[in-house]
């Protein structure tokens, strides 16, 4: 670990705490994916001759901790799936058996309507 490693880290740990609120797998996501760009980025430096204002550009390219959370809250804010509490399974469940009968009562309805007006024509 070198210097320049510890701005690094200090850099990805305001993003983390910038994060707050993001689901513990996403965050890490981010993360993850946020050192990996800066590793690569870094590796494109001649060896030897990486100093902290390179190091620091790089972070500043990526933006503030703050607009990188903010960004990444914008590109994916539903990551985690809908759960429906027990409470509320049940009053799904009935608005989907009340929306099953009203279709069917439906197609019955027109059914009869379609045999009325077929019986009521063929005696024309």
């Amino acid at each position: 670990m070198n210097t320049y490693d510890d701005v690094v880290n200090d850099y990805l740990r305001a993003v983390e705490q910038a994060l707050n609120g993001v689901p513990a797998n996403r965050r890490a996501e981010l993360l993850a994916g946020l050192s990996q760009h800066i590793s690569a980025k870094r590796a494109e430096i001649r060896p030897g001759q990486e100093t902290e204002v390179e190091v620091r550009s790089i972070l500043d390219l990526l933006g503030d901790p703050e607009e990188v959370a903010e960004r990444a809250r914008l590109e994916d804010p539903d990551d985690e799936p809908i759960l429906i509490e027990p409470k509320k399974k049940s009053a799904a469940l009935i608005w989907v058996l009340i929306t099953i009968a009203a279709v069917a009562s439906l197609c019955v309805l027109g059914g009869l309507a379609i045999g009325f007006l077929a019986l009521v024509v063929g005696h024309r």
